[in-house]
């Protein structure tokens, strides 16, 4: 696969997986399946359309520059923008696509449990929380292992986003439980 769809393939994933482990453990101490859920569906959309939209700008941004360097470097006769330009267009679009879906896709892994959950009846909000952080560090934890091509370094990788996860998910519990208190 092209760095450029991988790059935004990890990004989307594991910024939807970011998001909905902090949103859905804050909400979830205030022992609300509806909340949750409506959260994280539309943190879950809110991220994919910002991260779509943020890669398209991003990637425009680079291929004006790019432009520029082509422009310093190439013969009058040989540079032609349109052309460039184009085929750059159409990668932008292509990867602000996969962001978006990837971003979706992070933020579903997360729902998953508190849906299931919700719509068989089966288990408790806290169980759902559980299900869906496991699930979702052990996602965390293979985009990680992707960093490396060495077995130790791929482990090392794979534990270093799994601790940031961890410290989203602790940092996201304990303002959920203050707010829980609070309200």
């Amino acid at each position: 696969m092209e760095s450029g769809r991988i790059r935004y393939t990890i990004l989307g994933l594991s910024d939807g997986l970011f998001l909905g482990i902090g949103l859905s453990l804050g909400v979830s101490f205030l022992q609300n399946y509806n909340l949750t859920l409506t959260s994280i569906l539309l943190v879950g959309i809110t991220g994919a359309l910002s991260n779509m939209f943020s890669t398209y700008n991003a990637e425009n941004y680079a291929t004006g520059e790019q432009m520029r360097e082509y422009k310093r470097f190439l013969f009058v006769k040989d540079y032609n923008p349109g052309k460039l330009a184009g085929s750059r267009h159409a990668k932008s679009v292509r990867y602000a696509f996969l962001n978006f879906v990837f971003t979706l896709l992070g933020s579903a892994i997360v729902l998953a449990p508190y849906a299931l959950f919700y719509f068989t009846g089966y288990g408790h909000l806290q169980e759902a929380s559980v299900i869906s952080l496991v699930v979702s560090l052990a996602v965390l934890g293979l985009i990680g292992s992707r960093y490396s091509s060495e077995t130790i370094g791929k482990i090392k990788a794979g534990l270093r986003i799994v601790g940031i996860g961890i410290a989203i998910a602790a940092a996201s519990s304990a303002v959920g439980l203050a707010l829980s208190v609070l309200v």
